[in-house]
């Protein structure tokens, strides 16, 4: 995903970038796709020469994008899954709540590991500045 933003401030190779609204943007039902979006950090990987006032094109990899997915909720929802299976395992006699207990449990679990995941890996999940646009 690639977009087009201004440069509101450089910390060394963290640079905030003020995203542009594109021509669609006027005709959204609810106005508020970037509202979140207005002002984000990105890695000037390539170390570009910048400065505030600057418009450049940033990108956020598809392979970041699965990764970030993957951690935060892909491994999750398999973990509940596989809880589920080893609570049926673990107690064939009984009820299905303590095979929802442990689906429950190791759901949390992986969801805690992947928000640190995610976390540790910050600056590797920003955007990137791919170039200066003139």
């Amino acid at each position: 995903m690639r977009e087009t933003g201004t440069i509101k401030a450089i910390d060394g190779r963290i640079v905030r970038v003020a995203i542009a609204m594109h021509d669609g943007c006027e005709s959204c039902m609810n106005g508020t796709c970037k509202a979140g979006r207005s002002d984000l950090k990105a890695l000037n990987a390539k170390n570009i020469q910048l400065a505030e006032g600057d418009s450049v094109e940033i990108e956020v990899s598809g392979t970041e994008q699965a990764k970030g997915a993957f951690w935060v909720l892909g491994l999750p929802l398999l973990a509940l899954f596989i809880g589920y299976g080893l609570g049926r395992i673990l107690f064939p006699r009984t009820s299905e709540a303590p095979a929802v207990a442990s689906a429950g449990t190791l759901f949390l679990l992986t969801l805690a590991v992947g928000v640190m995941v995610q976390k540790a890996r910050a600056q590797d999940s920003l955007p990137v500045v791919i170039k200066r646009c003139d």
